[in-house]
């Protein structure tokens, strides 16, 4: 373990700035995905299938934009850094953004669809300006894997305050404003400057550490994007860790998308979203210390396998009680919270490793590419789980602010248990593919240094 002694590693001051970077990005993160479809639905009037293609759409221009970003980020030269000036100019915009996708204009229906979409894929390049450049800088700041778990955690962990602005104060805020229309927008406002805030603060503690640096050549690394590509198509670690990553995100997408719907239409107790919602983050706040102790112990493959396997359990407990009592409830999505936290934590502690493998298999990094893979991945799996929940609402009749028949309530509680369940199972299935072991890991940094160390000579 001599090795570590020589690893560059970030001030802890410094890896506190960055983390709030993990509070602006989950705050937009939660709140489209957990609120966005039933705003349209519910609040702006719009039709459960015209957001099923809105989210689409966007994704398909994300599978462009999001590698093209990543490659940016790669090859940018300024004063600021290379990903630095992407977070620092984006985030006001992607501020204002949120804003107006949470304010309902008086509008036609057709104008309704179209302010929808450009607002909607608006908010979703600027989250890709900054989100990724924001990502990229983990890799960066530490060369030593164990703190590149720690800063990951401190990212996670400002999450979790995100994840309390959201889920369990968004409502009575939301209604603190005025309710409706204005309460929406007025929260959505907040949540825009909060944003953007988060992630100056997350940019200033990323400075010591986003330098231009020339190649080992001495000069500049020339932009082709064909031969930035392979390094991730031909990187099969990186290549599961989407896919295993992806259906995680899946899994929560679909069931957050539907979390409004089993409360409100259900079991027809929306008060108690605050209380289950807190259930859950507590759940996973405890989980998020306990990180880097238990990746050191069972290693980061395992110890997402177990996550995923086990975060099935309290799911499937709830699938077959439709309408549990509040205790029942309270205890599943408490045990869910715990468990699921792991790997969703997991997913960016492995990327750097990812990373790792580029450059010792192909003699070349692209921290901002694998970045904006997982990023990409994560909004690919937010949209297919919110087009799933509309899209199947949708098909069973689903109609907004009145009772709904029975096919529509298994509809709703099987699209809130039972979805999520088929997503961590498709995940166990990718991460049994996922090469680097610990093991595996040890010999990969033993022949970079060993580059490294020749190089200087």
């Amino acid at each position: 373990m001599n090795n570590k002694a020589k690893y560059a590693k970030a001030k802890f001051s410094d890896v506190f700035k960055y983390s709030f970077g993990g509070l602006g990005s989950n705050l937009a993160f939660i709140l489209v995905m957990s609120y966005l479809t039933f705003f349209y639905t519910d609040i702006f009037g719009i039709d459960t299938m015209v957001v099923s293609g809105l989210m689409l759409v966007s994704r398909f221009i994300d599978a462009f934009t999001d590698p093209l970003m990543g490659m940016l980020g790669d090859h940018t030269r300024s004063k600021f850094g290379r990903f630095r000036p992407w977070i620092i100019f984006g985030a006001p915009v992607l501020g204002f953004l949120i804003f107006l996708l949470f304010t309902a204009p008086n509008l036609s229906p057709d104008m309704k669809v179209v302010y929808a979409y450009v607002v909607y894929i608006a908010y979703s390049l600027a989250s890709t300006v900054v989100n990724i450049p924001y990502h990229s800088l983990t890799p960066v700041m530490s060369q030593d894997p164990d703190q590149r778990t720690v800063i990951v955690s401190w990212k996670q962990g400002m999450g979790t305050v995100s994840q309390f602005i959201i889920t369990i104060m968004a409502l009575p805020l939301v209604e603190a404003f005025g309710g409706g229309k204005q309460g929406w927008a007025v929260y959505g406002a907040l949540i825009g400057i909060l944003t953007t805030v988060s992630f100056w603060v997350c940019a200033w503690g990323g400075k010591p550490y986003d330098k231009c640096e020339e190649t080992a050549q001495g000069g500049k690394q020339s932009f082709n994007m064909l031969k930035d590509l392979q390094l991730l198509i031909k990187n099969k670690p990186m290549l599961m860790l989407m896919i295993a990553f992806g259906t995680d995100v899946l899994a929560n997408a679909t069931y957050s998308a539907v979390n409004m719907y089993y409360f409100k239409y259900v079991l027809h107790r929306e008060d108690l979203v605050p209380m289950v919602a807190s259930a859950i983050l507590f759940a996973g706040i405890v989980s998020i210390p306990l990180l880097p102790f238990l990746t050191k112990w069972l290693g980061k493959k395992k110890l997402y396998w177990l996550g995923s396997c086990f975060s099935i359990i309290p799911l499937a407990v709830t699938l077959f009680i439709r309408e549990p009592s509040v205790m029942i409830l309270m205890t599943t999505m408490a045990v869910f919270g715990f468990i699921s936290k792991i790997p969703s934590n997991l997913g960016w502690a492995m990327l750097p490793e990812c990373s790792d493998y580029a450059e010792w298999k192909f003699g070349r990094r692209a921290d901002g590419l694998m970045s904006s893979s997982l990023t990409f991945i994560n909004k690919f799996g937010m949209a297919i789980g919110g087009f799933i929940a509309s899209f199947f609402l949708g098909l069973v009749g689903f109609v907004a602010n009145q009772e709904q028949p029975e096919a529509v309530l298994n509809m709703i509680v099987f699209l809130r248990f039972g979805m999520p369940i088929l997503g961590y199972i498709a995940s166990l299935i990718s991460m049994a593919f996922y090469e680097i072991t610990n093991e595996k890991y040890n010999e990969i940094r033993k022949d970079l240094d060993e580059r490294a160390a020749s190089q200087t000579k």
